[in-house]
């Protein structure tokens, strides 16, 4: 088969399928299609006989290798811009909704939340795990299924002008913008350089498609983003938030015991209650953004009641494992993806009113919050005072920063804080926990405690 009649065909193939594209070899399952691309340490080009191996039916790759299959494996000048050219030609041959979420916080937990609700009764593609970036939106235009009601994406940023590169591309029928907090300070600077950043997504230079934006109104930088979607006269701009003219004024969250609540909400003199078994203040948000989306899309809101006693937990990102530590079986709450000031802080709060059995031990385990730029100290200071307040028995800190905050405040084996490697935390915990304790990890996600709670996580009862 000649290079120009195998593209077309791989283009077709990629096309007409869905979920079929992969970049990683140990993910490839029968009759997929390898795309290899340069990493940071290696070019997927060496793992091309390995993807065949585990049942791909194409490869594409950009490096000529006279030793491989020419019927299999498609030789292009650049494997981005192939993938690019699919992923918009899929693009502009959907014709139902799309949905971008951004934020500094809770993208993915949020596409998850949507996700579980939108699919129970629609067909819904999403991005999977965290892919946000360029390459993440490429890989995830070219698996969407054509025939799908909603196209759900994450867009993330840590960098001026890169919003609007991927709204170009992506072209959103609907936005949500989650939260601005501090987060990736190290080039933004300061929260309205973020704000800025995340607007060009309803920005009508490079979005002519908006038909809803949905952003948060409790906040100086949520009013800034307010202002400037009023400002590019943003048709179905809905506001939720504590404020009260909040189209969706968020008036109080009750307990109703320590693992359920309901949440009041006032709309358009209406006032909704929503009853669920969780008591975390992002989980009930997700839910209130979910039923927003249902209202909008005039969807069957009794589905999304239904469903509402058990929002979905992410990897990541507050899921319970029930773990085996040599001849113990404890808890683990993984919460290592990511971590910011303002999510570090939730993680805190929420462990802190983490209710306890009899005899019961928690564990915190905090690792450092990257990209902070100037204001990494005072950061990290900050969640040292936090945690020094509560009544966690154990708490184990990792890191540079934390260790000069530490030293400085005395706080050192003083209320069971400690400060240690990574590899010495796990030494130090195996003497202290007992079976049912609870083990709670916070990290950034390039940190090394990200690693580890992929260890625990492997050793799942």
């Amino acid at each position: 088969m000649s290079q120009k009649n195998l593209k077309i065909k791989i283009e077709n193939f990629l096309f007409k399928s869905s979920g079929k594209l992969k970049f990683n070899s140990k993910e490839v399952k029968k009759n997929d299609v390898f795309i290899a691309l340069k990493g940071n340490k290696f070019h997927g080009h060496n793992f091309i006989k390995d993807s065949i191996k585990n049942g791909a039916k194409y490869a594409i790759t950009e490096i000529q290798d006279s030793r491989l299959d020419k019927n299999k494996v498609l030789f292009v000048k650049n494997s981005l811009i192939f993938l690019r050219n699919v992923s918009i030609r899929k693009r502009i041959a959907f014709k139902n909704k799309i949905i971008a979420i951004t934020g500094s916080i809770g993208k993915t937990s949020l596409k998850e939340t949507l996700k579980f609700f939108l699919s129970s009764h629609l067909d819904v593609s999403a991005s999977i795990k965290s892919y946000n970036n360029y390459l993440g939106l490429l890989i995830s235009l070219v698996n969407i299924n054509l025939n799908s009601q909603f196209g759900i994406f994450e867009i993330g940023t840590n960098n001026f002008n890169e919003i609007k590169k991927l709204t170009k591309i992506l072209n959103p029928h609907q936005v949500i913008i989650t939260n601005i907090y501090p987060t990736h300070l190290k080039n933004f600077k300061n929260l309205k350089n973020i704000a800025y950043e995340k607007g060009d997504l309803f920005n009508p230079k490079y979005n002519s498609n908006l038909q809803l934006l949905i952003l948060k109104n409790s906040n100086t930088d949520d009013k800034y983003l307010i202002n400037l979607a009023k400002k590019n006269m943003t048709k179905n701009l809905v506001t939720w938030g504590s404020k009260k003219n909040s189209d969706f004024h968020l008036k109080n969250i009750k307990l109703i015991n320590q693992k359920s609540s309901v949440t009041s909400i006032n709309h358009k003199k209406e006032l909704i209650k929503i009853k669920t078994s969780t008591n975390i203040e992002h989980q009930i948000i997700n839910l209130l953004i979910t039923f927003i989306l249902f209202k909008f899309n005039t969807l069957n809101t009794n589905i999304f009641f239904n469903k509402i006693i058990k929002p979905p937990l992410v990897d990541g990102r507050g899921k319970i494992h029930r773990i085996k530590i040599k001849s113990k079986v404890i808890n683990f709450i993984d919460e290592s993806y990511n971590a910011s000031p303002v999510s570090m802080l939730n993680a805190i709060k929420y462990y802190n009113d983490y209710p306890l059995k009899k005899n019961q031990k928690k564990f915190l385990i905090l690792g450092e919050m990257l990209e902070l730029g100037v204001k990494k100290n005072l950061y990290h200071k900050l969640i040292v005072d936090e945690v020094a307040k509560t009544n966690i028995n154990f708490i184990f800190f990792s890191g540079k920063y934390y260790k000069k905050i530490l030293n400085r405040k005395n706080l050192l084996l003083h209320k069971n804080i400690y400060h240690m490697s990574t590899e010495n935390i796990m030494k130090n915990i195996n003497y202290k926990i007992h079976n049912d304790d609870i083990i709670l990890i916070k990290s950034s996600n390039a940190t090394k405690l990200n690693k580890l709670a992929k260890k625990l996580i492997n050793k799942e009862k």
